[in-house]
């Protein structure tokens, strides 16, 4: 499984206000292969990672779910060929600033870690309340209680970040309900206590890691919806032949990415044709995302155009987990003042605030389909224009107690198997 004539994906490197940044002339060589009449390209696959990703561990991952898809491939080479006559793919990779907190290993000093968090924050006099915080939270990361000094540090830090509290349904980053530091606090160190094995509990922290969270959720749209939709445009007018399929797939904040690269952005020119194939790879996007209605509201999910304008033209899947820590507990901290989890266990129906990672699709109009992946199943027969929520959780697991769970754990031969069967289902 070739992606070009050097057998390496081309990885295209986005800012965090979806710029690309493309000093080597890569654009200019993907659109000469897409142009090509001699063994042409058939199949483009655009990847989006999600958090806490640089450049190396970009390249890291995709090369890793590039050997667990071409594993397949060889395995069912017959089968692709008989499907996708010629089938020749091309392998697009995105990278993009996607670290939502610190990482300890690089950021070494209490002014490094202020610059950090000011930068992601976006307003320079958010630094007068992150350092005396971030001084707090060196010198006692896991305190009994939140001082009320860093309580008011963490709210107006929030209010600084410049974004909404516009619930559920509003465009990402802003689809969240009231933030309260403490009660955060005091999830963070109830759920977490004993969970994160030998990993110091950095709960001082927990509130700003949300206001975080919802950050990057934001960036994640920028870089989609501007950066990658203008790259898809262009390879899309690239493909003369109009025959090439376009397959995105996106884990965590990428399906967020991949999402916006099909809508675009608000008022923005459609694309030319639809995507063949959607993957949202436990997504960290909420599960009324492209729903017609959202119960208990007069509103449509954010990415319902991408459903309403038939944006994909075979099967969108999305796999969800049971083992999924991470976006189980950030989504709960949305609906921190309404309760909304625990309202919801009780009448045995969906939360407002929830992951497609943890829940799957919900509220289309045509529900989605069911499919749950059991070890070592490799087929699958999935439907051109259908959803599938696919559930892994019996793959997806975490082989060890972390925040995170399973949330990254996703190079499996089961998950590599539904994602081909997507892309050589044939349109409807």
């Amino acid at each position: 499984m070739e992606p070009d004539e050097s057998g390496r994906l081309t990885l295209f490197s986005f800012d965090r206000h979806g710029v690309l940044r493309d000093e080597h002339g890569l654009l200019g060589n993907v659109i000469a292969a897409l142009q090509r009449t001699t063994k042409p390209i058939t199949d483009v696959f655009i990847l989006s990672h999600g958090w806490l990703n640089d450049h190396a561990q970009a390249q890291a991952l995709y090369g890793d779910w590039i050997r667990a898809m071409a594993d397949y491939a060889h395995v069912r080479q017959a089968e692709i060929q008989a499907r996708r006559p010629g089938f020749r793919p091309l392998l697009l990779g995105v990278h993009w600033p996607s670290a939502p907190w610190e990482n300890p290993r690089t950021l070494v000093s209490l002014d490094q870690k202020v610059a950090f968090f000011t930068d992601l924050i976006g307003d320079r006099s958010a630094a007068d309340d992150l350092g005396p915080l971030l001084e707090d939270a060196q010198a006692n990361p896991d305190p009994d209680t939140l001082s009320a000094q860093n309580e008011d540090r963490l709210h107006r830090i929030d209010e600084k970040s410049g974004l909404r509290k516009d619930q559920v349904g509003a465009l990402p980053g802003d689809d969240r309900g009231d933030f309260d530091a403490g009660r955060i606090f005091a999830d963070y160190k109830r759920t977490w206590r004993d969970a994160v094995g030998d990993e110091p509990l950095r709960s001082a922290l927990s509130p700003l890691w949300v206001t975080s969270f919802w950050k990057m959720k934001r960036r994640a749209l920028d870089v989609g919806g501007l950066g990658v939709h203008t790259l898809l445009k262009t390879l899309q007018a690239a493909d003369e032949s109009h025959q090439v399929r376009f397959h995105l797939a996106g884990h965590s904040f990428g399906g967020i990415v991949m999402s916006a690269a099909l809508q675009g952005p608000p008022g923005g020119q459609p694309l030319a044709r639809p995507a063949h194939s959607l993957a949202l790879l436990q997504g960290a996007l909420s599960h009324w995302s492209f729903a017609r209605r959202i119960p208990d509201t007069e509103r449509s999910g954010y990415f319902h155009p991408v459903i309403a304008a038939n944006l994909v033209s075979g099967p969108m899947v999305v796999t969800r987990s049971a083992h999924d820590r991470a976006l189980g507990w950030f989504y709960r901290m949305a609906a921190t003042l309404t309760r909304d989890v625990h309202l919801n266990r009780r009448a045995k129906r969906l939360p407002h605030y929830g992951a497609i990672g943890t829940y799957g699709l919900a509220g289309l109009t045509d529900a989605p389909l069911d499919l749950v992946v059991r070890p070592g199943q490799l087929r699958y027969r999935l439907e051109p224009g259908r959803r599938y929520n696919v559930d892994g959780s019996a793959v997806i697991v975490s082989s060890s107690f972390s925040v995170q769970g399973g949330h990254s754990n996703l190079v499996h031969p089961e998950l590599a198997a539904v994602i081909w069967e997507a892309a050589t289902t044939k349109p409807a």
